[in-house]
């Protein structure tokens, strides 16, 4: 995790060189500050998404972004135990337990029979993100927009474990509180409506991935809304 911060923190003061260079006084700056929701096929509950951008206008179309975005937690419903036919030879079982594992062990002399999921629970993450966007304009007050570059996330985490025993008893732990980072592609479009001299409303969508050793691919589609000045 810490050199990721350590490379969030460069890119940082990569672009602040970078406004004041040369480069971004010929075609000047943006900042946009962005609140938005979250939303994925492979998670289940989300918070609300924050991003601040900035960085320099390379030509009248191109930019290079620089972002800090927070995601908000995110995180798996646990799963749900089901209790039908169990018995001292058939553990109960869990209903939508896809983002873990399931072991069911049958009654000893002593203990009942149970079932035992493991696996992800939730997470939240945060990033800096280094992108270029290339501008279309449709009129001249309104521009259509694409970006693509990388996502520098890291994120604290939890791992469950969920017990579901013979008579219906069922238990909850957290078995593991950790943290990882990773890079994933962040690719995007959206729309820049100006509204006064350098300010305009900024809509976007964006789609990216949490693809971590420790948990299971994730997807998200962020949808995003604020404004921006350009100087």
């Amino acid at each position: 995790m810490f050199p990721l911060r350590r490379a969030a923190s460069a890119a940082c003061a990569t672009a602040l060189l970078l406004l004041t260079s040369p480069l971004s006084q010929a075609e000047g700056g943006f900042v946009a500050v962005q609140a938005g929701i979250t939303d994925s096929q492979d998670m289940d509950r989300f918070e609300n998404t924050f991003k601040v951008h900035f960085g320099p206008n390379i030509t009248k179309r191109l930019s290079l972004e620089f972002g800090l975005m927070d995601m908000g937690k995110v995180s798996y419903r646990d799963p749900q135990p089901d209790f039908t036919d169990v018995s001292d030879d058939t553990a109960p079982t869990f209903k939508h337990a896809e983002h873990g594992s399931v072991s069911r062990t049958s009654a000893t002399d002593t203990d009942p029979s149970v079932a035992t999921f493991t696996g992800f629970s939730s997470a939240h993450p945060q990033s800096v993100l280094i992108t270029f966007r290339y501008r279309i304009p449709l009129r001249d007050d309104l521009d259509f927009f694409l970006k693509t570059g990388a996502n520098i996330w890291w994120a604290d985490y939890e791992l469950v474990e969920i017990n579901a025993y013979q008579d219906e008893t069922v238990t909850r732990s957290v078995t593991k509180r950790g943290q990882t980072s990773a890079v994933d592609q962040i690719t995007g479009g959206g729309f820049l409506w100006n509204v006064a001299s350098g300010l305009s409303i900024r809509a976007e969508l964006e789609t990216s991935a949490l693809d971590s050793r420790d948990f299971e691919r994730a997807r998200f589609q962020l949808v995003t809304l604020g404004a921006q000045y350009e100087f």
